[in-house]
């Protein structure tokens, strides 16, 4: 085909239809041999045509669980007419609604079209009808839907949506500073602790302040980060806390048993965890065993607080403790043995050294006494 272009020369056709596409929608049937479920199977499928080169694509919708391979059916190309006429090509005549075309066996029955398509057809004088709203169903596949409809569970829909938490408070960590009182025991003493809540997980994590020459070792982590929760008790049995619980309906255990899942979570162990919201200034909160106040949160902490929960930033509460004055080093009195300056540098220095004499100095008295 050869349209005619500005300057009067006919135009080839895949410079006169570049990027031009009719699509059609269409079904085909096909038959279902050997199944009680279904007989046939009615397949959607939408068929391409490009004016440039009069090649033909056909694709069909991926369906949920259709069990057969979808997608592309036809690559592009030309495709020939059925027989007799195996030697001619299908062209755009052969393509309107309510029409069937022959495509290597299979009829394709077209029920509607696009816009432009329609478009395009009516200008070239082909009348095109409505869109056919006689286009069959599938049985099995509305079986199927009707049995989705009625299935339940195995228990009821609890969201957890934990992608939506890390998104929006991803690294953000409040910090607290707190205080854990080990004097009542012997040997102890009042350690500083500086608590870190992950916003992203409700995740707590603690670091212990360690002074210079306190004569502790520097672990890395007072806590790991985890979770902390509120009543420690004691520990439970392997298997005791699960995500799902099985009963025995009837039978022997083992093979020959029928089990089914515990909708209602019967025996179910519910551990509460601490929150931001039960930590703030002054309270106390109960890390496996240990108490631990909290006497102060910095900046973004408290902006978090005023916020989200509405709360002004409370009066710290004063947990450092004061460190004791350096006592100032006392010299003996000079007496009378060797001279001053080597009696001095023994009380300053553990290692016995010389007095470093300054020779100039010696010289220059000399020559004022002659």
């Amino acid at each position: 085909r050869y349209d005619v272009c500005r300057e009067g020369a006919p135009a080839p056709s895949w410079v006169a239809y570049d990027r031009q596409v009719l699509r059609f929608s269409a079904y085909f049937q096909e038959a279902v041999h050997e199944k009680r479920e279904e007989k046939y199977r009615i397949r959607k499928c939408t068929i391409l045509y490009y004016l440039e080169d009069d090649s033909i694509q056909v694709n069909e919708a991926r369906q949920e669980n259709s069990g057969i391979p979808q997608g592309t059916l036809i690559r592009r190309h030309r495709i020939p007419q059925p027989p007799p006429n195996d030697d001619s090509f299908y062209t755009v005549d052969a393509f309107n609604v309510e029409n069937s075309v022959t495509l290597y066996g299979r009829i394709f029955t077209i029920t509607d079209c696009d816009a432009f398509s329609r478009n395009y057809l009516t200008k070239t004088g082909t009348k095109v009808p409505g869109p056919e709203s006689m286009e069959p169903e599938d049985p099995y596949f509305a079986h199927r839907k009707k049995e989705a409809s009625t299935m339940q569970p195995h228990r009821p829909y609890e969201k957890c949506d934990t992608l939506k938490q890390f998104l929006e408070n991803d690294r953000n960590v409040l910090r607290f500073y707190c205080v854990w009182d080990n004097s009542s025991e012997m040997f102890g003493d009042m350690r500083e602790l500086v608590l870190h809540y992950f916003l992203a997980d409700d995740t707590i994590e603690i670091r212990e302040v360690i002074r210079a020459n306190s004569g502790r070792d520097a672990a890395p982590k007072f806590l790991h980060r985890s979770k902390v929760p509120k009543d420690v008790g004691a520990l439970h049995k392997p298997g005791e806390i699960t995500q799902r619980t099985v009963l025995n309906v009837f039978g022997p255990m083992g093979h020959g048993g029928r089990y089914i899942l515990d909708s209602l979570k019967t025996g179910a162990v519910e551990k509460e965890f601490y929150t931001d919201a039960d930590l703030t200034v002054s309270a106390k909160i109960n890390v496996w065993g240990r108490e631990v106040t909290v006497c102060d949160m910095d900046e973004f902490t408290a902006h978090h607080f005023n916020s989200k929960y509405g709360k002004e930033k409370s009066t710290p509460i004063h947990y450092k403790q004061s460190e004791a004055a350096k006592a100032e080093r006392e010299i003996p009195p000079y007496n009378g043995w060797g001279s001053e300056e080597d009696s001095k540098a023994n009380c300053l220095k553990t290692h016995r050294t010389s007095t470093q004499k300054r020779l100039y100095q010696i010289h220059e008295k000399r020559q004022a006494r002659t």
